[in-house]
């Protein structure tokens, strides 16, 4: 059974029992975007993040009760935006859940989120090539700021 345009996506907080249909989904998620993560750092992070941790919650995304994808957020801490920011880590759809209106809903759903988790900003980074993603963040009113983020690996 494929999901249909105009379905109600529900989402519940990501528990340990999760944790291997989260790291297939993650493991997808980096293919799609051609990254190289390796799988110790996707378990590493998921035993981080199902832990109860305060600067991660990761979202299952379920239609019809089935799983659809994920939702990562990261809260940390900005002068800038006067408080807690939120970043939208990672959203991930399985294909045939994509096109549908899901990714909407679920950045809607972390919109709706941030105030019960005192944050003041929600920030994201996309993919370059991923023009309908840029398309739709664009649509709920994120914008691009004139700035390079920047990283560095600590040793």
């Amino acid at each position: 059974m494929t999901a249909e345009p105009n379905e109600i996506a529900t989402f519940r907080k990501a528990t340990k029992a999760d944790k291997s249909i989260l790291r297939r989904m993650i493991q997808d998620y980096y293919a799609f975007d051609n990254q190289q993560v390796s799988k110790a750092k996707i378990k590493s992070s998921l035993n981080i993040a199902l832990e109860e941790n305060p600067y991660v919650v990761i979202w299952i995304i379920e239609v019809n009760k089935k799983t659809a994808g994920y939702l990562a957020m990261a809260i940390g801490f900005t002068i800038e935006a006067g408080g807690k920011d939120g970043f939208l880590d990672e959203l991930f759809l399985k294909p045939s859940y994509r096109g549908l209106g899901f990714g909407r809903q679920a950045v809607q759903f972390a919109i709706k989120m941030c105030p019960s988790l005192e944050i003041q900003r929600l920030s994201l980074e996309v993919e370059q090539h991923n023009q309908r993603a840029q398309r739709l963040y664009k649509d709920m009113d994120f914008f691009a700021h004139n700035r390079i983020l920047m990283s560095r690996w600590i040793d």
